[in-house]
């Protein structure tokens, strides 16, 4: 029986040192301006506010909402900067691309921004191990929706599912409700008694018995 392994992408695949608030500050240190309490408040609503309508880069939503509040920039200039402070932000955890590299079909499914989340996947090195890529705005809808999974179920053909994510709403949830095996990525919570397994961080997942011996290194 084949089986497609499925993967959220931030905080499952790759994680960020720093989060959020520290990519902001050093974007706004590198366009010369000083990150306020009121840019950095701004930035997640104008995020979320411009990808919903589906018509351009969210990142340009969250430099205009920026701006808004008085900070000094040009909205897209400061999204490239942001995109390029985000990537050199991202980290592949320990035995991730071993893991992909060892499992027959790899889908990654995400709420990110496509061409952000595609230029991500290839700067860690990733892209090369993994068979499909379904963003948000390919589909034009978000998880726990059904188009995203769809589409990566059609990019990727088998008879079962497995489907690794850290957002119990997002990721565990609808994929369970398909009938997926689920790994869930992060501390105890609600998804203990709805994932099938959970480990703490990423680095921990070629222990899961969802994954072949030869992801184990046994």
């Amino acid at each position: 029986m084949t089986t497609g392994y499925l993967f959220d992408l931030d905080e499952t695949l790759v994680t960020y040192e720093p989060s959020t608030p520290g990519i902001f500050r050093t974007a706004c240190e590198r366009a010369g301006v000083e990150p306020t309490p009121a840019a950095t408040e701004a930035i997640g609503p104008g995020f979320v506010e411009t990808f919903v309508e589906f018509e351009e880069s969210p990142y340009v939503g969250a430099a205009r909402a920026a701006r808004e509040t008085g900070l000094d920039v040009d909205p897209e200039p400061f999204a490239e900067t942001y995109v390029e402070t985000e990537l050199e932000a991202t980290h592949v955890p320990d035995g991730v691309p071993e893991l992909l590299s060892s499992l027959p079909s790899v889908g990654v499914v995400t709420n990110g921004y496509g061409p952000v989340q595609r230029r991500k996947l290839a700067a860690v090195g990733l892209r090369e191990h993994v068979d499909a890529v379904v963003c948000a705005d390919d589909v034009e809808a978000f998880k726990p929706a059904d188009e995203p999974f769809d589409a990566v179920t059609d990019a990727v053909d088998a008879a079962e599912y497995v489907m690794v994510g850290d957002h119990v709403d997002y990721d565990i949830r609808p994929a369970a409700d398909r009938g997926y095996r689920t790994v869930f990525v992060g501390e105890a919570s609600a998804a203990d008694s709805l994932a099938d397994h959970r480990v703490d961080d990423p680095s921990a997942l070629s222990s899961v018995p969802v994954f072949p011996r030869c992801a184990t290194g046994e």
